[in-house]
């Protein structure tokens, strides 16, 4: 018996808008990491600890682990960290490149690529309202 033909990979269903944040945060966190590559110790600890408990697979640790090998050749780490593809979109879903951003540059990305979501304060307390489609 044939299987049906699948068109994509097994990628959970996640909005175009939340990729494009993930690579826009992940284009910031390059640019950091080139700057100052001493940052990247605690990257390859984190690789190594999450693939020794199980938390990446063996494929997805040499994908990283070649991505911050390629740290002292910057177009071709670039070009590696911020493919389109299917499998480094997966793999910058759960990424290794974590505490990189301090919150304020993370917020200026995530709330700047996500117009639709407005932070009104209100009484001194925020709040996040959508707006109408209907305006």
């Amino acid at each position: 018996m044939k299987r049906p033909h699948r068109t994509k990979r097994n990628l959970p269903r996640q909005s175009n808008g939340t990729d494009i944040t993930i690579w826009l945060l992940h284009q910031a966190m390059a640019t950091k990491l080139l700057a100052n590559p001493l940052q990247l110790i605690p990257i390859q600890q984190r690789l190594e600890q999450r693939y020794q408990a199980g938390q990446i697979k063996h494929s997805g640790y040499i994908h990283w682990h070649c991505i911050l090998a390629a740290i002292d050749k910057p177009e071709l780490f670039r070009r590696e960290l911020l493919d389109k593809g299917e499998r480094m979109t997966k793999l910058r879903r759960r990424t290794i490149l974590v505490g990189l951003l301090s919150e304020p540059e993370r917020a200026a990305i995530v709330y700047r690529t996500e117009p639709d979501i407005r932070v009104q304060p209100v009484a001194n307390q925020p709040q996040c309202t959508q707006p109408d489609g209907d305006e």
